[in-house]
This record gives C-alpha cells, structure tokens and sequence, in this order.
C-alpha cells in the first residue's frame, strides 16, 4: 500500500478540482534524477542547493585525492538522501503557497488512492448536515414546550 497526502488550495471554487496527491516515503525519481526532478517541480532552492552539494562533493573528491569510488560514493549518498526529503520539500512549499493538507489516503496505486480520496469527500459532504440556525432564521424555539415559534 502505498500512502499519500491530499492537497488542496482554499481560494479555488471547488478545492478537489485541483487537488494534488503526494506520495509518502522514498521517491525513487527524484534519486536518479535529482537535478532534473526538482526543476520538474519547480523546487529552485532544492535545486541550487543539489549544485551545491555536488560541486562541494567534487571539491572533496580533489582535495583528498580520492578516486572514482568515493566520488560515486559522495554522489550515491547525496542521491539518497535527496530521494528521502524529496516529497517532504514538495509538501512545504505547497503550504507556504498556501495549500492546506486535507487527508491522508492509501491505495495500491495511485489511481485507487485518488479513488478513495474522492470517495472520502463525497461520505463527508453526505454526512455534515447544515445547521438549522442557516436554513431558518426566522424560526426561534421556546424553552417551555419546545416547538417553534414564529414572529
């Protein structure tokens, strides 16, 4: 099973028009491809700062003139630990836009975790009653027999 977060933004008309869907966890893409996955979505600090970690990686590898072993073993762990923060970093800067997290959903894929997404939020919006007070005003319930009264 595979968990994600739902995101969605509070300005829109209908907020699960434009949900997003983050998977928990490792993210494999952004492991192999670091650079180009946090261009992908548009995380520009993620990005300078894998530049940064890999020129100083480099400048480590000529200053105790390691070899192509401990240059694939710098890029390997820095591969890693950007696959581990990865959707962490995608999560924060959602909210600092402004997006709220809803729910948490799971599913064997993605597919069947936005399924049940949609499917959580149709039970909410059945369950939640509107409160009295909105649907009639006018209407004001006496405390003695405790039928309404109309003015």
């Amino acid at each position: 099973m595979q968990v994600y977060t739902v995101h969605i933004h509070p300005g829109d008309a209908d907020p699960m028009e434009n949900a997003i869907l983050i998977r928990e966890g490792f993210s494999f893409w952004a492991f192999l491809l670091s650079g180009l996955w946090a261009l992908y979505h548009r995380l520009w600090l993620g990005f300078f700062a894998i530049v940064a970690v890999s020129l100083v990686s480099g400048l480590l590898v000529a200053l105790f003139n390691g070899g192509p072993e401990m240059d694939f073993a710098l890029a390997l762990l820095t591969g890693i630990g950007f696959g581990l923060i990865a959707n962490d970093l995608r999560r924060r800067k959602l909210a600092a836009k402004g997006w709220k997290m809803v729910d948490i959903v799971a599913g064997k894929t993605y597919a069947d975790a936005e399924y049940r997404c949609f499917a959580n939020l149709r039970e909410s919006r059945r369950i939640t009653p509107a409160p009295l007070a909105q649907t009639a005003p006018n209407i004001v319930s006496t405390p003695s027999i405790g039928s309404p009264s109309y003015p």
